[in-house]
């Protein structure tokens, strides 16, 4: 490396101070793949094809009222309490609404959940700011960015005008919060809600700027598509317990985009549909199916590792009673598409030898990768 090189570094990690030395600049080949906190619903992992949302990034998940949105944000920081026991998640609660019972439903455990009912945009930007700072947060969910009122617009009167306040908290919160986020691999988790789009194109839009739309690694869009919502008859009267919902991706940084995922949410657990919230089993039964990992001769299917089970529905209860059997099949849908995301890039005669052990192994490149 010429003189002049290691000079300009020496000054880019003086500048950056002791706390970042050593870590704020590497070489590109030194980065690992980012990992993911799983979404809770194997469709949208298996669509995302990096296996959920990406960790140490922003996401903006987007859609109208009641479509599931905080469910699956709640879903989220389940799957994140799990990978990160040794994390706290957040929630900030800047609509209000936050149903401790309804997370718990979920699998959330609340003595790891710290629960920040905010009053101003700018109490939300600092805290997010906060939460991503020091490393002991797995996740921060804000819900939601639609909600968030700037300090100004709070102290005029209703005839007053406090326009640009609003985008301009959304953009320094998503400017400050992507590199401390990155640095302490949080996942900031943005429910943000539908606008009316008085301008060309679509009919509706999000709120935040520009910046949120530049600064989030996924954007993801939830809506029910229309199908009959799940019935069945309690005391003699039909109540409804689930809505199909679509998840179209709209923004994908780490892999390709613009792909749906199409799974079922129930609020309410019953023995024909299973339990609350996305029935693993069933999602992961479709999946396997599809992609011919379960393999169906007649009214015969085949499981991994040889099982044999008569009807789809006895392969759902089947997955449903054996946890471990259910773990192999959703590693075997996801590894299935995996190969996507570098097969394009990498070619085999650029690998020289994969250097290290176990896990941590990875391959070293040629000059000029």
């Amino acid at each position: 490396m010429a003189r002049e090189q290691l000079a300009a570094i020496k000054k880019v990690e003086e500048r950056s101070g002791e706390a970042y030395a050593g870590g704020t600049l590497r070489r590109s080949s030194d980065v690992n793949p980012s990992g993911v906190i799983s979404t809770g619903s194997l469709t949208p992992e298996y669509r995302l094809t990096v296996g959920g949302d990406v960790e140490g990034r922003i996401v903006e998940v987007w859609g109208p009222d009641g479509v599931g949105k905080t469910t699956l944000s709640l879903m989220g920081i389940r799957e994140a309490q799990k990978k990160h026991p040794d994390k706290m998640a957040a929630f900030i609660d800047m609509e209000q609404k936050f149903d401790a019972a309804w997370a718990a439903t979920h699998g959330v455990d609340l003595e790891r959940l710290f629960l920040y009912r905010p009053e101003t945009a700018e109490d939300v930007s600092d805290a997010v700011k906060d939460f991503c700072s020091d490393g002991l947060f797995s996740m921060v969910v804000v819900d939601s960015v639609g909600a968030m009122i700037p300090r100004a617009e709070m102290e005029k009167a209703a005839d007053e005008s406090a326009m640009g306040k609003y985008a301009g908290v959304v953009t320094r919160m998503v400017k400050k919060a992507a590199p401390l986020a990155g640095k302490t691999n949080t996942l900031v988790f943005l429910i943000n809600q539908v606008r009316a789009n008085l301008g060309y194109g679509a009919d509706t839009t999000t709120g935040g700027g520009f910046a949120l739309k530049h600064a989030s690694t996924q954007k993801l869009k939830m809506r029910r598509t229309g199908t009959p919502p799940f019935k069945v008859k309690i005391a003699g009267e039909d109540r409804i317990v689930g809505h199909e919902i679509a998840v179209t991706i709209e923004r994908n940084g780490v892999a390709p985009a613009y792909r749906t995922a199409t799974f079922t949410l129930f609020h309410l657990a019953t023995k024909k549909y299973g339990p609350i919230g996305v029935d693993h089993a069933d999602e992961a039964t479709t999946l396997g199916i599809d992609l011919g990992i379960i393999q169906r001769a007649g009214a015969w299917y085949t499981l991994p590792g040889g099982l044999r089970v008569q009807g789809r529905e006895g392969v759902v209860e089947t997955l449903r009673s054996e946890p471990q059997m259910l773990d192999a099949l959703r590693t075997a849908v996801l590894a299935s598409v995996s190969s996507e995301i570098f097969e394009a890039e990498v070619a085999p005669e650029d690998i020289i030898e994969e250097v290290g052990e176990g896990e941590d192994k990875k391959p070293r490149f040629k000059k000029g990768r």
